[in-house]
């Protein structure tokens, strides 16, 4: 007789398979019940050129163990544009070590509140794994989204292969999606389908706060048994508020990974001296690895500038102080230039 735990887990993985079959069925029905009342074909938009985009990143390190050292930190490129009037798609590679599939997704969209996403894209899980590289305030990312953002603890960039819907009606913004759970250009070895969401709300223009959740399985080759993968469990809350020259961001992320839990969080403020060209940043975050042991968190304090040559283009300079509750420090200088177009 299966006790309680073994029957939360065959719940949990029944409600999986469930919400992949409503998302495919989705997928398949929802076009088909449009177009009876549509007596227009769809045509090709082929008179819309693509876009092409992309950036670069040459950094310098030094950290005060000894590490001192210039690197292309990313160089990617990314092609977008649309094959019909409501159906787009967007792929994304990065060449800077070895050319990689970042992603590679369409688009349905029927409407401002339901759109339809398939492929491989960032899980729909915190504010700031859902930030472009390029377009992040820090060089880093905090060591919260780092080691527990699904998909980014695993190395692979915050992506997974899935489908998702999401939309946006008034003030509610949401995304709902189903994945394989092992990761960017990976295909799934267990029967089991990971499960994340996320909820943002905008009470008003300039502030937006959300709640995420993740839930999942993975099998890390063909020869393992099936693990609660390493971000098994995840639960998320998110602050931004931005006006005129001042923003504030804050993240908490809880895990639960088997018996052991894990917590993270990060606040950050900025400020633009000049108009669009000059930002200050400073930024504390934290992580706990284990929140039942003593003496195994990190925190880490940032303080950085920004120096804006156009919307993509721009020169970070970042201190970093590690300290651990052990006791032992660490530093880091860091400037970074980046290229976009």
């Amino acid at each position: 007789m299966l006790n309680i735990q073994e029957r939360r887990k065959e719940k949990q993985k029944d409600w999986r398979k469930f919400s992949c079959l409503l998302l495919f069925s989705l997928f398949l029905l929802v076009p088909l019940a449009r177009g009876e009342g549509e007596k227009e074909p769809s045509s090709l938009s082929l008179s819309h050129a693509f876009k092409l985009s992309g950036f670069t990143q040459f950094q310098y390190a030094h950290w005060d163990q000894g590490v001192d050292t210039f690197l292309i930190r990313r160089a990617r490129l990314i092609l977008g544009g649309d094959i019909f009037k409501n159906l787009c798609y967007k792929l994304q590679v990065d060449v800077g070590k070895s050319p990689i599939l970042l992603e590679a997704m369409l688009d349905w969209s029927f409407s401002s509140y339901f759109s339809l996403r398939i492929g491989q894209f960032k899980v729909p899980f915190s504010q700031e794994n859902l930030t472009s590289s390029s377009d992040l305030d820090t060089i880093n990312r905090s060591q919260a989204e780092e080691r527990l953002c699904p998909g980014r603890d695993i190395g692979s960039q915050g992506r997974d292969i899935g489908a998702m819907v999401f939309g946006k009606q008034s003030i509610l913004e949401y995304q709902l999606g189903v994945f394989n759970g092992s990761g960017i250009n990976k295909a799934d070895l267990n029967d089991q389908k990971d499960i994340g969401g996320r909820v943002v709300l905008h009470p008003i223009e300039s502030l937006s706060v959300g709640a995420a959740f993740y839930d999942g399985h993975s099998r890390p080759d063909s020869e393992s048994p099936a693990v609660v993968r390493e971000n098994g469990h995840r639960t998320g809350l998110e602050m931004s508020y931005m006006r005129s020259a001042l923003s504030l961001k804050g993240e908490y992320i809880l895990a639960k990974d088997d018996q052991v839990s894990r917590s993270g969080w990060y606040l950050q403020g900025g400020y633009f001296f000049m108009l669009k060209e000059l930002q200050g940043i400073i930024r504390f975050d934290s992580y706990d690895k284990n929140k039942d042991s003593a003496r195994d968190r990190s925190d880490r304090l940032t303080l950085g500038l920004n120096w804006f040559f156009a919307e993509k283009t721009k020169l970070q300079i970042n201190y970093e102080r590690y300290k651990l509750e052990s006791g032992s420090s660490n530093w880091a200088l860091l400037a970074q230039f980046q290229a976009g177009f």
